[in-house]
């Protein structure tokens, strides 16, 4: 391991709230915006990661206000921002253990443990020369963190045409790995090695030995969605594709043995966009039409799903309730409208609250419209979602 990682002189100091509360345009709905600097791109983490935390208190966030990407976190009553980072490189991949208070992130070629406590730093992993690592995962029991590696491969990116590199990416089979390492120290365990670009680890958040990690590349030339077993390296694809479908964006719910998605049937021009659930071994599949295939699905349970609408003509977050009589989802409701341009701008990445009371959603509004950045927002649900606009654009 290279030499100790420190904290600098910012980590635990206190901002000033920056938070404006208002009612949504469209809907209605109280929103509150928890950030605010006109010169800084900040951002809740990403929609797979238990943001919350402090009993549901305190929400992370990374942003580069100190110039370099750093993680945040932000009373939510009193919007008061606390930095709880200062490390001498960008941290990525930011994820946290839903049982203890610790947070798990890249920082250059390290994967690092933080105690959101005290706000120790402690160095799990260092990359082997030549490769990347993708976002870590806590299992459910605290023990281990998994994440997956792969090889770096000099490939010309044109940020024109992000699914050529993509697809390229995924033709030329990098060897990666699916590995976990003890949070308590010691040597990794590689579960999964294979010259496919293997990426994105999720853990279950109630079953340690279960997570699912991804087969990335264009989501229509790839069984995306694997689920593994660390205790028995056995591994498998959970939903798998026939030529004409795509899925991914796969999440777990609270439950720890359901797992969601969304994705298309059809071509990308003309889309038959749904969303689905499955149970870990594959059985219990159902799915249900989405607006576009340019999204993200989140739930806790069957109950309530948000998405994120899509740029392409919902430019707002969607709430599917569940209704037992009829056996599926009432039309959607419009909750809150958040700026979204295209594929390249900021994106909602839209997450419920734990206690399904608010969602977290991140929006480039905040900057007059212009999409040169991003804020944090957290829009409240109400009791009776029949008091939202309905959407019929499915």
């Amino acid at each position: 391991m290279k030499d100790k990682l420190r904290q600098g002189p910012n980590a635990g100091r206190t901002l000033p709230a920056e938070r404006a509360q208002y009612d949504d345009s469209e809907t209605g709905v109280p929103v509150t915006r928890l950030t605010n600097d006109p010169d800084a791109d900040s951002r809740h983490l990403y929609f797979t990661e238990p943001g919350w935390y402090d009993d549901g208190r305190r929400v992370l966030f990374r942003s580069d206000r100190g110039g370099t990407r750093q993680l945040y976190s932000v009373a939510l009553e009193s919007g008061e921002i606390t930095q709880l980072t200062d490390l001498p490189d960008d941290i990525s991949g930011v994820t946290r253990i839903a049982t203890e208070p610790t947070a798990l992130f890249w920082c250059g070629d390290r994967l690092v443990a933080l105690d959101l406590e005290t706000l120790a730093v402690t160095p799990l992993y260092e990359l082997p020369d030549g490769y990347n690592g993708s976002i870590a995962a806590g299992t459910a029991d605290g023990a281990r963190v998994v994440t997956a590696l792969s090889e770096e491969l000099d490939l010309e990116r044109d940020p024109a045409d992000r699914e050529r590199w993509i697809a390229d990416r995924m033709n030329a089979g990098p060897r990666s790995r699916v590995i976990s390492v003890p949070l308590e120290g010691g040597e990794p365990t590689v579960h999964v090695e294979d010259d496919r670009w293997l990426n994105h680890v999720n853990a279950s958040p109630t079953r340690p030995e279960l997570v699912t990690y991804s087969e990335e590349g264009p989501w229509e030339d790839v069984d995306r969605i694997w689920v593994l077993n660390t205790e028995t390296d056995e591994t498998w694809n959970v939903r798998s594709t026939e030529s004409d479908e795509a899925v991914g964006h796969e999440y777990w719910l609270a439950d720890g043995e359901t797992i969601g998605y969304h994705g298309w049937r059809g071509s990308r021009d003309d889309p038959d966009a749904f969303f689905g659930h499955v149970r870990y071994d594959g059985s219990e599949r159902n799915e249900w039409p989405a607006p576009d295939l340019y999204t993200h699905f989140h739930s806790n349970t069957r109950g309530l799903v948000v998405g994120d609408g899509t740029y392409r003509g919902a430019p707002f977050d969607l709430l599917w309730s569940w209704d037992d009589e009829n056996g599926g989802y009432r039309t959607p409701r419009k909750l809150v409208s958040h700026g979204w341009s295209g594929d390249d701008d900021v994106h909602p990445h839209s997450r419920l609250s734990p206690d399904g009371s608010s969602v977290v959603f991140d929006s480039s509004n905040a900057r007059d419209g212009d999409g040169n950045g991003s804020d944090v927002y957290v829009a409240e649900i109400p009791d009776d979602l029949t008091e939202l606009p309905a959407f019929d654009g499915l």
